[in-house]
C-alpha cells in the first residue's frame, strides 16, 4: 500500500478498509436518457478519486493529516488498480470532518471521523 500527499506518508493513520479507488467518467453535452429510454454517452474523459478514512488519531497525528490535505492542489503518489503500477497524479481534497473523541487521563486527546477525499484534477 502507498499513499503518499506531498511526501508525507499517509498509510499508518489509514483505517482497515479505510482506502477506496474509483474512476468517475465526465459526461459532456447530449448525454443520458431519451424519451425511448434509451442512453446516450458523450464520455469527454475520466478521473481518479480516491476516499480515504482514517483510524482514530491523537491531535498530533490529525494535524499531520489536515495539513497535508490542506492545499489547493496536492502531488498524491498511490497505487493504482487499474494501472497495476504506483502513479503519482496533482488532486483536490474538501469536505474534511473531523470529530473530537476524547481526552485520556494522560492528556492524550483523540480524534475520529477524519474522512477525505482526493479528486484528481
Amino acid at each position: 500500500m502507498v499513499l503518499e500527499i506531498d511526501g508525507v506518508n499517509i498509510v499508518p493513520y489509514i483505517a482497515f478498509g479505510g482506502f477506496q479507488w474509483q474512476r468517475s467518467d465526465l459526461d459532456g453535452p447530449g448525454s443520458g436518457r431519451d424519451l425511448s429510454s434509451d442512453l446516450h454517452r458523450n464520455r469527454l474523459g475520466t478521473k481518479r478519486r480516491l476516499d480515504v478514512t482514517c483510524r482514530p488519531l491523537t491531535s498530533k497525528e490529525v494535524r499531520i493529516v489536515l495539513t497535508a490535505i490542506m492545499p489547493e492542489w496536492v502531488s498524491v503518489r498511490y497505487y493504482d488498480p487499474q494501472q497495476g503500477a504506483v502513479i503519482t497524479r496533482t488532486m483536490y481534497s474538501n469536505n474534511n470532518p473531523a470529530s473530537y473523541m476524547i481526552k485520556h487521563p494522560d492528556g492524550t486527546e483523540w480524534w475520529n471521523g477524519v474522512t477525505f477525499p482526493l479528486t484528481e484534477k
